[in-house]
């Protein structure tokens, strides 16, 4: 339940981590390198797919992930290309992630540009976003780190990713596409996103699966009913506050 006191504290936390300071840190820095939609979206996706485990370790792999496609002429040219053909499948790329598992999602990330313009097409205006995710799922089927479609997971990084791509006047998210609204999104939870919003009241539900972020989101709608998913800043803020 979101009470006075509480909702003056995700507020403030929010207002504070919701900022240019924040991006550094963040696996979000890295499509903020670039000013074209594309290099963008194809950044971001990547960037959400490798978001997991020490964020230290995590942004110096993508620093390197990046630097490749970067001398290919950025991350468009790099999947349109087929430049990540001329990578070597062996070998570890970050945990549980081979290099092999970098070209699949490269390999799908070609095919659905060679069809769309951009992974926004799998997503319906006025249809429930669930169908959109999906459909996103259904394109990225089997590669390692991409949800099994209907999967009942809390599924943090394609959520993050939509964040990134959907919340507008935001100074850390893009807001590029418009065929999702900031409404309908939902709130990334993870382990800790989902321990301090127990903490706080705001679930009931015993683990950090999909429906543990449905019922933080509409908590979080409470107090931005046009845009939950900025508890996202919120519930981070409130850990480190």
């Amino acid at each position: 339940m979101v009470t006075d006191s509480i909702a003056e504290r995700l507020i403030k936390a929010a207002d504070k981590f919701e900022c240019p300071d924040f991006i550094e840190g963040d696996p979000v820095r890295f499509p903020h390198r670039y000013g074209d939609r594309h290099d963008i979206e194809i950044s971001a996706f990547i960037s959400a797919w490798m978001a997991y485990g020490s964020r230290k370790v995590v942004l110096g792999v993508l620093e390197r992930v990046h630097g490749i496609m970067d001398a290919a002429g950025g991350p468009y040219r790099f999947i349109v290309t087929g430049s990540w053909r001329y990578i070597s499948n062996n070998g570890c790329l970050y945990r549980f992630y081979k290099w092999s598992d970098f070209t699949s999602l490269c390999r799908r990330l070609a095919d659905v540009y060679s069809r769309m313009d951009s992974l926004e097409n799998l997503f319906v205006p006025d249809e429930p976003l669930e169908k959109g995710v999906l459909n996103l799922c259904r394109e990225f089927e089997g590669v390692n780190g991409i949800p099994v479609p209907g999967s009942t997971s809390a599924n943090k990084r394609l959520y993050m990713f939509l964040r990134w791509m959907v919340r507008k006047g935001s100074e850390v998210d893009f807001g590029i596409w418009n065929r999702v609204t900031p409404a309908q999104l939902l709130v990334p939870v993870d382990t800790h996103v989902y321990a301090t919003a127990k903490a706080l009241g705001l679930t009931s539900r015993s683990c950090a699966d999909l429906k543990t972020s449905v019922e933080i989101t509409g908590q979080m709608a409470k107090i931005w009913p046009d845009d939950p998913a900025r508890g996202d800043f919120a519930l981070y803020g409130s850990q480190v506050m």
